[in-house]
C-alpha cells in the first residue's frame, strides 16, 4: 500500500524550508563564474546547488566544466553536517553504511556521496511503498529540491529520473579535507561509473597487484566498504586517481 504521509513529508519539507537555507540554482549561461555568484539561475550546463558562500574559488569549484558536469547534479555544503544528515537514509537503502554504525559517527565523519538518479528514485519508491522508513525532515527536503529542480519527477505513483542528469554527488569540506579534495574524490566515482576505459584500465591494475599486496589495500579500505569486492575496486580505483592527479576533463 502506497504511504501518502511519505509524499506529504516531502511537500512539507519542500514548502516550509526557510527560502534563506537554499540558494538559487547556479547557472553558468555566458558567464559561470559570474551567474553563481550572483545566484541567477536555472541553467543545465552546471546543476545544481550552492549552501556556501558565493567568493570567486568556490563559484569556480561549482562551475568546473570537467567532463561530466552536464549530467551531475552537484551539491556544496558548508556544513558537513547537514550533508550527512540529507542523505543518511539513502545511505542505509544503497547499502554503503547499517545500523550497527552510530549515527553520530556518520554524521561526524561523512563529507561527501555520489549516488545515481536510479538509486535516488529506489530509494524514495521504497519509502512510499513501505519497504524504508519514511525520511526524516532533511532528508525529505534534500528530495523536495531534486524534484523542484527537475532531476526527478513523481509519474503515475512512482519516482522517475527525469533524464536531465544521471548522478547526483555532494561534497564540503572537513577539518582535515579541503571542499576541492572531497569534490575531486566524488567526481572520480562519477567516472568510474561512465568512463570504462577509466574502468577496465583499473580493473586490469588490480588484478596485476601481488596478492599480498592486494589483501593490504583491501584491508585498509574495508572501513569504505567491508569486504564488498566490487565496492572495494572502486573505492581503491579512485584512490589511485587522486593520487595520480588524473585529469578529469
Amino acid at each position: 500500500m502506497i504511504r501518502l504521509i511519505a509524499l506529504e513529508t516531502l511537500c512539507l519539507a519542500l514548502l516550509c524550508w526557510p527560502a534563506s537555507a537554499v540558494a538559487d540554482v547556479a547557472a553558468p549561461g555566458a558567464g559561470p563564474v559570474r551567474d553563481c555568484r550572483e545566484g541567477r539561475g536555472d541553467g543545465i550546463a552546471a546543476p545544481g546547488r550552492i549552501f556556501w558562500a558565493r567568493t570567486e574559488a568556490n563559484c569556480r569549484n561549482f562551475s568546473t566544466p570537467w567532463r561530466f558536469r552536464e549530467s551531475t547534479y552537484e551539491l556544496h555544503f558548508d556544513d558537513s553536517r547537514s550533508l550527512a544528515r540529507a542523505s543518511y537514509a539513502l545511505a542505509l537503502h544503497a547499502r554503503d553504511i547499517d545500523l550497527s554504525l552510530p549515527v553520530e559517527t556518520y554524521l561526524k565523519g561523512l563529507l561527501g556521496f555520489h549516488y545515481s538518479t536510479v538509486q535516488v528514485c529506489d530509494w524514495l519508491n521504497d519509502v512510499i511503498a513501505g519497504r524504508s522508513s519514511d525520511p526524516a525532515l532533511d532528508e525529505a527536503v534534500l528530495a523536495g529540491l531534486l524534484l523542484e529542480d527537475r532531476v526527478i519527477a513523481f509519474s503515475k505513483g512512482r519516482f522517475v529520473p527525469t533524464g536531465r542528469v544521471r548522478h547526483i554527488l555532494a561534497a564540503s569540506a572537513g577539518k582535515k579535507r579541503t571542499l576541492d579534495a572531497t569534490l575531486r574524490h566524488e567526481r572520480l566515482h562519477v567516472f568510474w561509473d561512465e568512463d570504462e576505459a577509466f574502468r577496465k584500465r583499473m580493473q586490469a591494475e588490480w588484478r596485476a597487484l601481488p596478492e599480498e599486496r592486494r589483501a593490504a589495500e583491501k584491508k585498509a579500505l574495508s572501513r569504505y566498504a567491508g569486504d564488498n569486492e566490487a565496492q572495494l575496486l572502486e573505492e581503491w580505483a579512485v584512490k589511485q586517481a587522486e593520487r595520480s592527479n588524473m585529469d578529469l576533463r
